[in-house]
């Protein structure tokens, strides 16, 4: 059953191959899959559980044909829509309100230069430490300086640092903005380092995960938006990425010397590999092990739960679940672990569904020529949740609810034709 995953997501990966004849959204995503669960492989048979986050010790492993086959279906019914898209085949990509995308971009500006303020007097402290230590002192429960920071500010200032996690929204933007010939360029480097807000906020408490997100969002647009660049912009986004992507690895190195410096598996190739092909075996561990007399749905529904039941999926919640379960589930299991944790069988598959018939009624048909930008935006935010989540379920928090409220409007607003 170890080896149905990886060959599953290649055998997907070859046939959408055949069907678009160049490198797509679904092709990305499907070959993603395909290397992860490949490492899952490597992880067991050569012996490397039992530590960095994987549940299941090296004696006791057991992946099941259920668990696999669960794994494969969700997984595949939720990235299936995005082998409709073709992308030789977009000619157009519209924008209805212009000045709404400009407000809210505006908007993302200014919370990435507050966030800019909070980080600025600590970041470089931090880069200079030991970061390793750093990042034990946040397992514990010690918050960072620069959010020390924002515990001070006042009540509207919060609000607005809310949209913080909304900031890798520029990213769609930056790319659309260029291929259209929109701005100027220094609007358009600003909106490429205000994606970039997320990460620099990691760097408080040592996180790789996060500059590994913006990196996997950062390709979904390359590959989506790669037909309608010219060569120059090709060239000129080249020459922007080659010294951000060097300083991301430098970063992500330093971060796992630092870290895997103070034991665990043998060295730091190694731990790589844990860290990125652990989400199928913890999946199976969930499927093995998880209490379904606990059903706990703050991740699906947050902004309910944090309005009405003020409940957040923070590290306390996290840690009373885990005794409930009997283990910690603040592992990457996937995102589909995730949402079966925490709903069940039943609920993933429900959850499944609505994501797929989402997905359906925003790409609507194969081949589609024109695009809107509104459109777009949303289908960046639905990508984010099969990408990232080969770590974990990304929308888990009531802060990133709102900019899905306000894509989704935009998307609805240009599907009724009101000009705002």
């Amino acid at each position: 059953m170890l080896l149905l995953p990886p060959l599953f997501f290649l055998a997907l990966t070859a046939f959408w191959w055949h069907r678009h004849r160049r490198l797509d959204v679904c092709i990305y995503m499907s070959g993603l899959y395909a290397l992860v669960t490949l490492l899952a492989v490597v992880l067991v048979n050569g012996e490397m559980l039992g530590d960095g986050g994987i549940l299941f010790e090296n004696s006791n492993v057991h992946i099941g044909v259920a668990p696999t086959v669960l794994f494969c279906l969700a997984v595949g019914m939720c990235i299936a829509p995005f082998g409709m898209i073709y992308g030789r085949d977009i000619e157009r990509i519209t924008i209805h309100s212009p000045w709404l995308i400009d407000a809210f971009s505006l908007l993302l500006l200014a919370v990435s230069l507050l966030n800019l303020y909070l980080v600025a007097d600590s970041t470089l402290d931090i880069l200079q430490g030991d970061l390793g230590q750093v990042r034990i002192d946040h397992y514990g429960g010690a918050e960072s300086p620069a959010q020390l920071k924002a515990d001070s500010m006042n009540r509207l200032l919060k609000m607005l640092y809310y949209a913080n996690v909304s900031t890798i929204l520029c990213l769609p933007i930056f790319f659309y903005n260029v291929s259209e010939h929109r701005h100027v360029w220094w609007w358009n480097g600003a909106l490429l380092f205000a994606s970039l807000s997320c990460p620099i906020v990691g760097v408080q408490v040592a996180d790789r995960t996060e500059i590994v997100y913006w990196g996997l969002m950062l390709l979904f647009c390359i590959i989506f938006f790669y037909g309608r660049l010219s060569r120059g912009q090709r060239w000129m986004l080249a020459a922007l990425g080659v010294p951000v992507v060097a300083v991301a690895v430098v970063y992500l190195v330093a971060v796992s010397q630092s870290r895997f410096d103070r034991g665990g598996a043998s060295d730091s190739g190694a731990r790589t590999v844990q860290y990125a092909g652990q989400g199928f075996i913890n999946f199976c561990y969930f499927y093995d092990h998880a209490n379904t007399n606990y059903v706990s749905a703050e991740r699906e529904f947050p902004l309910l739960h944090h309005y009405v039941y003020h409940v957040d999926s923070g590290a306390e919640r996290r840690a009373e679940r885990s005794a409930q379960q009997g283990f910690f589930i603040s592992v990457f299991a996937g995102f589909v672990g995730d949402i079966m944790v925490d709903i069940g069988i039943v609920g993933l598959a429900l959850w499944v569904v609505v994501y797929f018939m989402a997905a359906m009624l925003l790409i609507r048909c194969s081949h589609r020529t024109e695009w809107d930008i509104s459109e777009v935006l949303l289908l960046f935010l639905l990508a984010v949740v099969p990408l990232f989540g080969i770590f974990y379920y990304r929308f888990m928090a009531f802060t990133y609810t709102f900019s899905l409220i306000f894509v989704v409007a935009l998307v609805i607003a240009s599907r009724v034709r009101l000009r705002i």
